[in-house]
């Protein structure tokens, strides 16, 4: 698996978890701003600079990038963030192996079952001859709000990536339930979703915040699923303080308790 990478291994580190369709250049910004850390943004199987490789699971996916991380750092702990499908990955490292995360953000990833998942499976498999095609492109940027600046970059992340592992990968990450082990989970962990994420997003994560002793749970006004694109410096200023145990932005504000 290829790891983008910057930093010095020693210092804290921070692995970053791409969103479906991208891979870690997505985190090129954070990863250049947050120079104090040793940053790692692994391109998952089926994605980026790992296209080669065959998308399996989550839990094998979580596996590998573990490794990794062992591999890569001698420090203990680990920080780990994660967008999307990077949300959902972080979720099923820290049941895998709890003891190894410091602080981590789940961003835009959720446990409770989303509607029309089953249709929108039968029609990622019709769309996979044409997923590399500009319309579905710019459909699929113009869903998640990627801004005209970063359009040809989020192009470049699409034409990269296999079809089937967007599609495998899509599947599992909407359909996953709370992962063996999160009960044990006593890391900083903190949940934040979009103000336009579907419901059932927002609720599951104001609900497995209850149940981690260290956990929060954040809601970002008036944004939708790709709010890192809509609002980077926020988003940029939210990982730091919450990597830092400082008050999160006060744009960011509680989720509603249920």
């Amino acid at each position: 698996m290829f790891v983008h990478e910057t930093g010095t291994p020693g210092t804290p580190a921070i692995v970053f978890l791409h969103g479906n369709g991208a891979n870690g250049t997505m985190w090129n910004s954070h990863m250049t701003q947050l120079a104090d850390y040793h940053c790692m943004a692994p391109d998952f199987p089926g994605f980026g600079r790992s296209r080669h490789l065959e998308w399996e699971s989550l839990a094998s996916t979580a596996e590998q990038i573990l490794n990794l991380v062992q591999e890569r750092t001698p420090v203990e702990r680990v920080n780990v963030v994660g967008l999307s499908l990077g949300g959902s990955l972080a979720m099923v490292m820290l049941g895998l192996a709890p003891h190894l995360v410091d602080h981590a953000i789940i961003d835009g990833a959720g446990v409770q079952p989303l509607p029309g998942v089953p249709f929108m499976r039968v029609g990622l498999r019709l769309l996979q001859p044409f997923m590399h095609t500009d319309l579905v492109i710019r459909t699929i940027s113009g869903m998640i709000k990627i801004p005209s600046d970063d359009y040809e970059d989020f192009r470049r992340g699409m034409l990269s990536m296999s079809p089937s592992s967007f599609t495998r990968s899509f599947v599992q990450a909407n359909t996953l339930r709370v992962p063996p082990g999160f009960e044990n989970v006593a890391s900083r962990v903190l949940f934040v979703a979009g103000e336009r994420e579907p419901e059932p997003v927002r609720q599951s994560q104001a609900l497995l915040a209850q149940r981690l002793p260290n956990a929060e749970s954040r809601i970002a006004p008036r944004m939708g699923h790709g709010w890192l694109a809509e609002a980077p410096d926020l988003h940029l200023r939210m990982v730091r303080a919450w990597l830092q145990d400082e008050p999160l932005p006060q744009e960011l504000v509680r989720a509603r308790e249920v």
